[in-house]
């Protein structure tokens, strides 16, 4: 292995592990504060869920979390980790326009860390270091 193809599946293993850190506290806060993930479901997808729904929900992310992190079927984990933030990053648009009463500088930080699943996602054949599936 050159010392390039090295440095780059380092790289990507770094920014795996880095993403799933990111969706982490996300993820427990379905099962911990279920109704936070309600209000969120509600406000920003206009989608109201049941409690018991935040529940399901944490359970298809854990699953998709464990599989992105493992890099287990990176075709459709990181595709579908790139497609949920994607989303979340497009339904938060008015928290991103400095203009809008909605602004806050936060929601910011989905762009770059979308950014890092696109990445991830276009080189994740490149991506073998610490992966279930090469």
């Amino acid at each position: 292995m050159s010392d390039n193809a090295n440095k780059t599946g380092v790289a990507l293993v770094v920014l795996r592990l880095s993403l799933a850190l990111f969706l982490l506290p996300w993820v427990i806060e379905k099962f911990t504060k279920p109704e936070q993930t309600t209000k969120i479901f509600s406000s920003f997808y206009h989608i109201d869920i049941p409690l018991a729904g935040s529940y399901v929900v944490g359970v298809i992310w854990v699953s998709l979390l464990l599989a992105f992190v493992t890099g287990f079927k990176k075709r459709i984990s990181y595709g579908l980790a790139l497609i949920f933030h994607g989303g979340s990053t497009l339904s938060t648009i008015p928290q991103m326009l400095p203009f809008l009463e909605t602004y806050n500088h936060l929601f910011l930080a989905a762009i770059p860390v979308l950014g890092g699943f696109a990445t991830l996602y276009m080189m994740r054949d490149d991506d073998t270091l610490w992966t279930i599936s090469k």
